[in-house]
């Protein structure tokens, strides 16, 4: 089999690719480490000494003008071995008062401690989405877990001014924090499950034209290949100036240039999209930039005029590439994930399997992998991306 990082042959029943040192697979033999239960502590080494700890109570602190929930430990320290502090934890916790009750706290507390353990957990931009998703519950902000009703939560949705994409992000990001409440024993049902998001219609954005993209591309201007390249691979712009050069592979055995990775699900992260002919020279000559790692980066220009390299913030892309570079070559209305639609209207012409094309779009909704994806091939998604004019 081929290294999925750096493409070179690799035995079968490799555990670690003998090039670039990529793991490919868990040692069978490996143990498994055992993690402990929620609540119930941890230790940790201080020294030459072991320390046990538990949560005494949780605090809500502001950072930067954001409210975030801390827990606040009890500590018992100086234990010789690991075992010694592990015993000790029930000690600890049986000091703790009313340690086994769960207060019920509101439904801002409530998400203000769920973005802190779950933020590590997506990306950025995904967590920026459950923020304004949440700030159209205001009106319930305030109000203890136990006392929200379905009632309550569907006027906030039936009241948001949005099209219908932006009211199941709010049914999402509520019935995560009902799961998390219900998790920490506050609440018993999720008054979210059931949340009506109406038959409006999901937010569109018009694609670019073949035109525009020539356009574009024709223009010169500074980062004008970063959008065909947009146009020709799919990414979402996060995902997009997220790529390093690492992220690039090339198959010998089918001559297959591919990108893997991404964000958002699953299905995103780990697929591999194959590198459309009209926009590999533009890939190649990024793998060729000295100073950076980042395929896609922000230049800017030392005091001598010397490029220096760091990661293109999605942003600053918007307000100083995009928008300026639209409104310089007359394109209206289009914005930066307009992009991804034009991807998806380009292999939606050619001839392909549905389940590959799905694949190229790294769609996770359990519905589309099971109906249009369950494998996918990098020859197949080749001959949908070659066939792209």
């Amino acid at each position: 089999m081929n290294c999925p990082k750096c493409s070179k042959l690799i035995p079968d029943d490799a555990l670690l690719c003998c090039y670039c040192g990529k793991r490919i697979q868990q040692d069978p033999n490996r143990k498994k480490k055992e993690k402990r239960p929620n609540g119930t502590g941890n230790v940790y080494k201080r020294g030459e000494t072991w320390t046990a700890r538990v949560v005494d109570h949780y605090v809500t602190v502001e950072v930067d003008d954001e409210k975030i929930v801390r827990p606040v430990w009890k500590t018992k320290g100086g234990f010789k071995t690991k075992r010694d502090a592990l015993n000790h934890l029930p000690t600890l916790l049986a000091q703790i008062p009313n340690n086994h009750e769960h207060p019920v706290r509101t439904f801002a507390e409530n998400f203000d401690s769920w973005k802190t353990m779950y933020g590590t957990r997506v990306s950025e931009s995904t967590m920026s989405g459950y923020k304004s998703a949440f700030k159209h519950f205001s009106a319930l902000h305030h109000i203890q877990m136990d006392k929200l009703s379905a009632n309550d939560l569907q006027k906030c949705v039936d009241d948001c001014p949005y099209g219908k994409r932006i009211r199941q992000l709010m049914k999402v990001t509520a019935g995560l924090v009902f799961k998390y409440a219900i998790d920490d024993k506050q609440i018993t049902t999720n008054a979210a499950a059931n949340i009506w998001t109406g038959n409006g219609d999901t937010k569109h954005f018009e694609p670019l034209t073949d035109d525009e993209v020539l356009m574009i591309g024709q223009s010169g201007l500074m980062y004008s290949e970063y959008v065909v390249a947009m146009c020709y691979l799919g990414h979402r712009p996060s995902e997009f100036f997220g790529f390093t050069k690492d992220d690039y592979h090339y198959d010998e055995k089918t001559d297959t240039h591919y990108i893997t990775g991404g964000v958002k699900t699953e299905a995103g992260k780990t697929r591999a999209v194959t590198i459309p002919p009209k926009v590999l020279p533009i890939i190649l000559a990024r793998l060729d930039v000295d100073g950076t790692d980042w395929l896609f980066p922000r230049v800017n220009y030392g005091a001598h005029g010397e490029p220096k390299f760091d990661q293109m913030p999605t942003g600053y892309f918007s307000k100083y590439v995009w928008k300026p570079m639209m409104e310089k070559l007359g394109i209206v209305g289009k914005v930066p994930y307009a992009t991804r639609h034009t991807y998806a209207d380009k292999i939606k012409k050619v001839a392909g399997d549905e389940k590959d094309k799905a694949g190229l779009m790294g769609h996770a909704s359990y519905e589309i992998t099971r109906d249009y994806y369950q494998t996918t091939n990098l020859e197949d998604k080749k001959a949908i991306t070659n066939q792209i004019g």
